[in-house]
């Protein structure tokens, strides 16, 4: 039996690793829909285009979504989410990120988890027990772990990991997400969409995954980033 599966993939100048994780995808859900939300300026974004079109084992298998500027994590993943949510047949959303540092080795922890818990939201956790972190580099692994125990504190939904991309939705929470306009723009989106869905009384559940550094680039996630990112924190609890 098909899996009904969509991935949606938040971009911004990761041309060579969406071909390396498209094509990974593909290998463990072979049926899979992709789509991937792009921001690049227009001259990465057409070469990334242009890679899809002539990879004859990514033609016709990966949707892209052209934004042509950084416009942020969150509206990144609404935006593939509803154009995702129109195909009827699409039960479960995963939504991960380009770089690689996610393996779809672990889809089958995700499918397994929504399904025995009965969960809404699925999130992968780098920091539970079975969880392995792989050539990290320390400063970011700190800067991690520090704004998480602060979103704990403030959200206090006693999730490990508020912060990682790699998560899994069921289609009754990807309908409710596709409604509402998050007040968030960067990567503390994720931590506004787990809080707003434990507001409205979905259900969320962890996965230890393993995260690895990005294969190829460079990340743009910096002090200053994470600064922002506390401050953000504030504002949804504020909001709420």
């Amino acid at each position: 039996m098909k899996l009904s599966v969509g991935v949606i993939i938040p971009s911004f100048n990761e041309t060579k690793n969406i071909s390396l994780l498209t094509k990974k995808i593909l290998s463990f859900l072979p049926d899979a829909k992709i789509i991937v939300v792009d921001d690049s300026k227009i001259e990465n974004n057409l070469k990334l285009k242009r890679l899809l079109k002539s990879d004859s084992q990514l033609k016709n298998k990966v949707i892209l979504i052209s934004r042509f500027k950084k416009m942020g994590r969150g509206s990144a993943i609404i935006t593939g989410f509803r154009e995702m949510f129109k195909n009827k047949q699409i039960k479960y959303f995963f939504e991960m990120d380009a770089d690689m540092a996610h393996d779809p080795e672990d889809f089958s922890k995700f499918l397994g988890t929504i399904k025995s818990k009965e969960a809404d939201l699925v999130i992968g956790s780098r920091y539970l027990e079975e969880s392995k972190i792989i050539k990290w580099p320390l400063k970011r692994l700190i800067l991690s772990k520090i704004i998480n125990s602060f979103i704990n504190i403030w959200l206090g939904l006693k999730i490990s990991d508020y912060t990682n991309g790699f998560r899994l939705y069921n289609r009754k929470s990807v309908e409710f997400l596709t409604k509402i306009k998050l007040r968030e723009k960067g990567f503390i989106a994720l931590s506004e969409i787990a809080f707003r869905l434990k507001k409205n009384g979905f259900k969320i559940a962890e996965v230890p995954i393993n995260f690895t550094d990005r294969t190829y680039g460079k990340s743009s996630a910096g002090v200053k980033e994470f600064v922002s990112a506390l401050l953000g924190i504030i504002r949804i609890k504020m909001s709420n």
